[in-house]
C-alpha cells in the first residue's frame, strides 16, 4: 500500500492563520503527517488540535533545512517517499489524489505539481520567476520541467536526506537539478493554487532571487566543467 511507504511533510514558519486548516484538510486523506515548525514565533502546536508529528527548530533555519529535517524524520520512521506541501494554504489538499494516482500508475521517483497560473491571480513576479527558473534548469540538465519552483512535490525520502549547499527556497531547485543529474525521472501533475492578500510568504524577492542567481551560476559551471548530468540524463514522463 502507498500509505505504508508515504508520508506528508509540511514546513511552516509563522503561518498561524493557515496552518490549522491546511493540516485539517490533509489528515482527511489518512496519510501520516509531519509538520516542521521552523522556529515560528508562536509554536505550531498552539494552532493544531489534532494528533500529528511535529519537528521543531528552535530558530528559523530556512525552508531547505526544514524540508531536510522533515525527510530525516520520515526516513527514521521507515517511509520511502514524502509528499511536500506549503503551510501557507497556497496548495489544495484535494490535489493529493493526483499524486497518488500518478505514483501508482508509473512509480516515478519524483512527481512535480505544476501550479495552474492561468486560473489564479498569480503575481507577475511569480510567473516571470518560474519561466526564468524553468529555463535555467533546462540549461543545467537538458530537461524541461514546467514548474521548477513549486513546493508541492512527491520525493524519495533518501534523496531529500542527502547533503545540500542551500538552506532556503533555492534548495528545491538544487535538489531537482541533482535528481535529474543522477538520471532520475520526473513526472508532472497539474495542481490548483491560490494567491490572495491573506497569504503570508517569507520569500524575499531581493535576497532569495540573489541566492537563486548564485545557485544557477554554480550549477551551470558544474554542468560545463564537471559534465554533471551528461552521462546520466534525467527526463520527464
Amino acid at each position: 500500500m502507498i500509505s505504508d511507504n508515504l508520508c506528508i511533510v509540511i514546513p511552516v514558519y509563522n503561518n498561524p492563520k493557515t496552518i490549522k486548516n491546511v493540516t485539517q484538510e490533509v489528515i482527511a486523506y489518512n496519510i501520516p503527517l509531519i509538520v516542521v515548525d521552523d522556529g515560528s514565533d508562536l509554536p505550531v502546536e498552539t494552532f493544531i488540535d489534532h494528533n500529528i508529528i511535529i519537528v521543531k527548530h528552535e530558530k528559523n533555519m530556512g525552508k531547505g533545512v526544514a524540508l531536510r529535517s522533515g525527510a530525516a524524520k520520515a526516513y527514521s520512521m521507515g517511509y520511502k517517499f514524502c509528499l511536500t506541501m506549503d503551510g501557507d494554504a497556497q496548495h489544495f489538499a484535494s490535489d493529493i489524489p493526483k499524486f497518488l494516482e500518478n505514483f501508482h500508475a508509473k512509480n516515478n521517483e519524483l512527481i512535480v505539481g505544476v501550479r495552474d497560473f492561468d486560473n489564479c491571480n498569480a503575481p507577475k513576479s511569480s510567473v516571470i520567476g518560474r519561466k526564468i527558473g524553468n529555463f535555467w534548469v533546462w540549461v543545467e540538465t537538458g530537461v524541461w520541467v514546467k514548474d521548477t519552483q513549486t513546493g508541492f512535490r512527491l520525493y524519495p525520502v533518501n534523496f531529500l536526506h542527502y547533503q545540500s549547499s542551500t538552506t532556503r527556497y533555492e534548495f528545491e531547485i538544487e535538489n531537482l537539478v541533482n535528481f535529474l543529474w543522477s538520471g532520475g525521472k520526473v513526472s508532472e501533475v497539474s495542481v490548483k493554487t491560490v494567491y490572495d492578500e491573506s497569504r503570508v510568504t517569507h520569500f524575499n524577492k531581493i535576497k532569495d532571487n540573489f541566492y537563486m542567481t548564485i545557485l544557477h551560476a554554480k550549477l551551470v559551471l558544474k554542468r560545463i566543467f564537471l559534465l554533471k548530468g551528461i552521462l546520466k540524463k534525467g527526463k520527464t514522463v
